[in-house]
């Protein structure tokens, strides 16, 4: 509604200054923080904005303000009125300042004609304060335009004389109407302030539909299964991989577009809290070594006897587990505050008893040594006071909800400069005095009806990672036993099909928590990838992981064509193998390739063909494999005397060329023909 009235209000003024350029009045030139887009002076929050149609600089020490004001309010009950109003210090420091004190003096006897029934302030206030409202209260701007013009048509020509009249008098003083020069100027600036803060909106929008499609990633990317397992060739990061998916998930609020030393740091922070546990399977794996089992101990005796006892000791599995589950508690200060509600009801209440012991509740206000008394508590729960010194003064009415409105406004009323003008601006037509003494009041049982407590508050248990390198090396079954079946989501602590078991050796019950995530690896190159427990693959998400010719592509290497190279040896082995005996892109960015390809490329390619050097030719070429010598002699030579020396057909035999003596250059050149 507010943005709503302002562009109305400057729409019907701007229409008017077309019509006649001598029409002129101010909008907002400066860009407040949250008014950027505004036309006028004034704030949403306030609800009031203003406008004002002649220069007259004023000032004073500790403030500064339009001299005239033509002000629209938009009040509690979302209705509006306006009105326009004179201010001016009666202590001006300078000549300008005086000028305008004596301007705005003349022009009051005038206003008081026009307005009879307009608000003056008495002469003892130290501001000179004058004002005309609008009689009624509308429901729209269109109903007040007919007395909004009728308004502006009696006042602007009262202040265009006395300008004049002033001037004459005082040459000095600087007072005029805007002239259209002045009013293309200011819609000029506003326009280009207008232009620059829709465009930084504009952007704004777009960053935030970018973070928000941003968090729908980052939500995605971070609903992790709980079981999982990366699998691919060897060389492809699976390894590599748990650390930057274990510290997503153990902290999703860490950044992992960082140094890998940083990231390895908070890996080791979050092994050291005990969120991430890693493990590797192996044939000799155990479920007493993951679960739980008897482990015999050594106690000696004071004499140095040693004797073997036998305990129950927790496997891995089950420590993590456990872990998982500890409360986490945190000692918390809390604050009781009196709030608005609970500082009226304390009003009422003293005020209630002060009526039924005739001691009527005393309220203090800014002048010293008088006050204002609480005579009555209405129906409505409002209340009415009336000043101390005299029983014939006026009663005025203060109400909680335009109280509510000005406390929220004023928190602190020691920054009021005119509070009859400052309140006026907030809730319309008021005695500010019972006001300022009731929000006073109010106030001070805020700041000083505080009470702390310490207590206990229990935290969210934090998600913990097991990770487990080479799942497919152990006897899976045998190493899970029965809480095969408990890792399974819907079977995990807190849901509505959990499962607990006893556990044969401890005869606890057991169950696995809903914030412990399983990682394993598995290399898809291992043979023992076919003996994987069937339950297990059932029970476990599966992300592939393959050789990523991208991270070679990232680093631009200038020694070898590592791309190219990489490229040849993964199509010539799937064609031979398949595809899960491919090279991982981590052999390929070694620093010292050289070094690489001798220890780790070769070797693994000898595992895969079982010493078939001629298969390995296929793949590598002349540069790495020959045919091998036998003899100096003849081949069929070599065997023994018989009569079938002859009629074998010799086959061919490959070795590898030792390293040493391999061309390297020459060789890669020979592998990419």
């Amino acid at each position: 509604m507010y943005q709503e009235l302002q562009t109305q209000a400057f729409n019907w003024l701007k229409n008017k200054y077309n019509q006649d350029n001598n029409f002129t009045f101010s909008v907002r030139q400066k860009a407040n923080k949250g008014a950027e887009l505004n036309y006028f002076i004034g704030t949403e929050k306030s609800r009031y904005f203003s406008t004002t149609f002649w220069y007259v600089p004023v000032a004073y020490p500790g403030s500064s303000s339009d001299l005239i004001n033509l002000v629209f309010t938009i009040t509690r009950n979302k209705k509006i009125e306006f009105h326009l109003q004179f201010n001016q210090t009666k202590n001006p420091h300078d000549d300008q300042n005086t000028y305008a004190l004596e301007f705005i003096q003349s022009i009051k006897p005038l206003f008081k004609e026009v307005f009879p029934d307009g608000l003056y302030a008495p002469d003892a206030n130290k501001m000179e304060f004058f004002a005309a409202y609008s009689k009624p209260i509308y429901s729209s701007f269109y109903e007040l335009q007919n007395d909004l013009e009728m308004f502006l048509d009696k006042i602007i020509p009262i202040v265009d004389k006395q300008i004049v009249v002033l001037k004459e008098k005082y040459p000095t003083f600087t007072a005029h109407r805007f002239s259209s020069d002045d009013q293309e100027k200011m819609f000029k600036k506003m326009e280009e302030r207008f232009e620059k803060y829709r465009v930084i909106e504009n952007l704004t929008e777009e960053l935030e539909e970018e973070e928000e499609l941003l968090m729908v990633d980052s939500e995605i990317d971070f609903d992790f299964p709980l079981n999982q397992i990366l699998y691919g060739p060897p060389g492809t990061g699976k390894t590599y991989n748990t650390i930057n998916k274990a510290i997503s998930i153990a902290n999703s609020e860490f950044n992992l577009e960082q140094d890998r030393d940083i990231i390895k740091k908070e890996y080791d922070r979050l092994v050291k809290n005990g969120q991430i546990v890693f493990s590797t399977f192996h044939q000799s794996m155990s479920y007493e070594d993951f679960i739980e089992g008897i482990k015999p101990q050594i106690e000696e005796d004071s004499d140095g006897n040693k004797t073997v006892i036998y305990e129950i000791k927790n496997g891995v599995f089950k420590l993590i587990s456990e872990k998982a589950q500890e409360k986490r508690l945190k000692e918390e200060t809390i604050n009781h505050q009196f709030d608005f509600d609970d500082a009226w009801d304390s009003i009422i209440n003293e005020a209630n008893v002060g009526l039924e012991n005739n001691n009527l509740l005393k309220l203090s206000i800014q002048t010293p040594n008088l006050g204002l008394k609480i005579v009555d508590v209405t129906e409505k729960g409002n209340l009415k006071l009336k000043p101390i010194y005299s029983e014939e003064a006026k009663e005025y009415i203060v109400s909680y909800s335009r109280t509510k409105i000005l406390q929220n406004a004023f928190p602190d009323l020691s920054v009021i400069k005119n509070i009859d003008k400052e309140f006026r601006a907030v809730i319309g037509g008021s005695n500010s005095t019972a006001y300022w003494a009731v929000i006073n009041y109010i106030n001070q049982k805020i700041n000083s009806e505080k009470t702390t407590t310490r207590q206990e508050v229990v935290l969210p248990t934090l998600p913990h990672v097991l990770i487990i390198d080479e799942i497919n090396r152990g006897n899976v079954s045998q190493i899970f036993g029965e809480l095969i079946t408990l890792i399974e989501e819907g079977k995990r602590l807190g849901n509505e099909e959990e499962l607990k078991v006893t556990l044969p050796y401890s005869k606890k019950e057991f169950g696995v928590p809903s914030n412990l995530y399983i990682i394993g690896t598995m290399n898809t190159a291992d043979r023992s990838v076919e003996a994987l427990d069937t339950a297990l693959r059932r029970r476990f998400s599966f992300i592939e992981m393959m050789p990523d010719i991208g991270v070679v592509e990232k680093t631009e290497f200038l020694d070898f064509p590592r791309v190219q190279i990489m490229q040849k040896i993964n199509e010539r082995v799937e064609l031979l193998l398949d595809k899960n005996y491919t090279l991982g892109h981590s052999y390929f960015i070694k620093d010292n390739f050289r070094a690489s390809f001798k220890n780790e490329i070769i070797p693994l390619l000898q595992e895969y063909f079982y010493n078939d050097f001629g298969k390995i030719g296929l793949i590598l070429g002349r540069g790495f494999v020959r045919e091998k010598e036998i003899s100096k002699f003849s081949q069929k030579s070599v065997f023994a005397d018989f009569e079938t020396r002859n009629e074998i057909e010799i086959i061919k035999s490959y070795e590898l060329i030792p390293f040493e003596e391999v061309e390297f250059n020459n060789a890669l050149e020979l592998l990419l023909a």
